[in-house]
């Protein structure tokens, strides 16, 4: 475990609240969703501490703007802590996502795309591409060294890729929780294991609507959440409304009553996915009750992705000209 005194945050938990006042509410998103074209939307975001979008290696590229931006944020994070391997396990997806581009570039005969590769790890990137190009995996957390050379083994008797992301996606929430627990944060952990169930329970209603069956999902659901395998499989004929009577979570019995009930009579998962991801954040406002430590800087970090988010819907949905209330449907609980 990570012992480090609460008191060694003070400084960055005043920091982290000065950024949070910045933080984009249901109203500015309303409003930005409204203003109709890109420009107008360019020049709002200069007023929540955004860099100009236009200012782009390709101008105007809006995923180019996102990661300038995620790539702001983690820096601005880690630059205002005293250590970094306390919020290290945020990055570990982007860590996973590079491995995985890395070998199905290679299994493709060809060299990693750069664009397809995130900057914002906590292994470089240009780390990664040399280790799978080497086969030299001594440095990588034993998590992911073991999930590298299982993933490239199996596929190498397999020939299926979706190999690769089955054993990784896998390890990957294992190192998550891994890191949660180093934290020592109850926040933390319950935040990483809110997470997964949300992941599992997506991926429990689009099992059943392609009639997959059981081993289908028990392949490939995440082990690691408060929904334990035995859950899943006790339930997996049971109506959306049955299934969140038995769950304890109240953010997530909710999302699973409310949106389970709109996907079974349309059959549309865009609700349900959503409710989802906003019990998510939820539980991430449980960081708004800690004044010091870790949990407000996790919370804040948490809370600016979504944002990022929600920008992504917003400015894509301006760019091709959706109407305003087809771009609101689409995002995601804000923080504040």
């Amino acid at each position: 475990m990570i012992d480090r005194k609460s008191d060694e945050y003070l400084f960055a938990d005043a920091f982290i609240g000065c950024q949070q006042a910045k933080l984009m509410n249901w109203q500015d998103y309303i409003r930005l969703a409204n203003l109709g074209d890109l420009e107008s939307a360019h020049n709002a975001l200069l007023e929540f501490g955004y860099g100009d979008p236009t200012e782009t290696k390709h101008k105007g590229d809006i995923e180019e703007f996102i990661r300038r931006e995620q790539a702001w944020l983690y820096e601005m994070i880690f630059r205002n802590m005293t250590g970094r391997e306390e919020m290290a396990p945020y990055l570990y997806p982007f860590d996973y996502h590079n491995l995985k581009a890395c070998l199905k570039a290679e299994i493709m005969g060809r060299t990693p795309d750069e664009n397809l590769l995130i900057s914002t790890g906590d292994i470089d990137w240009m780390t990664t591409v040399a280790m799978v190009r080497d086969r030299n995996y001594a440095s990588l957390r034993p998590t992911m060294r073991d999930a590298v050379q299982e993933a490239t083994d199996l596929y190498g008797r397999s020939q299926d890729p979706q190999a690769i992301d089955l054993i990784l996606d896998k390890a990957c929430y294992k190192d998550l929780v891994l890191g949660a627990e180093e934290t020592g944060s109850e926040f933390i952990l319950e935040f990483v294991r809110t997470r997964i169930d949300t992941l599992n329970l997506k991926l429990f209603a689009r099992v059943r609507k392609m009639n997959k069956g059981w081993a289908f999902f028990k392949n490939a659901m995440l082990p690691e959440g408060f929904l334990k395998e035995d859950f899943f499989l006790s339930n997996f004929d049971d109506s959306m409304t049955q299934l969140a009577d038995k769950i304890n979570q109240p953010y997530i019995k909710a999302a699973v009553a409310e949106g389970g009930r709109i996907l079974e009579e349309t059959g549309k998962f865009t609700r349900y996915e959503k409710l989802l991801d906003d019990a998510v954040m939820e539980v991430n406002k449980k960081a708004k009750f800690y004044t010091e430590g870790i949990e407000p800087i996790a919370g804040y970090w948490f809370a600016k992705e979504t944002e990022l988010d929600n920008l992504r819907i917003i400015l894509n949905g301006l760019k091709i000209h959706s109407e305003p209330e087809k771009i609101i449907e689409f995002l995601r609980e804000p923080y504040v």
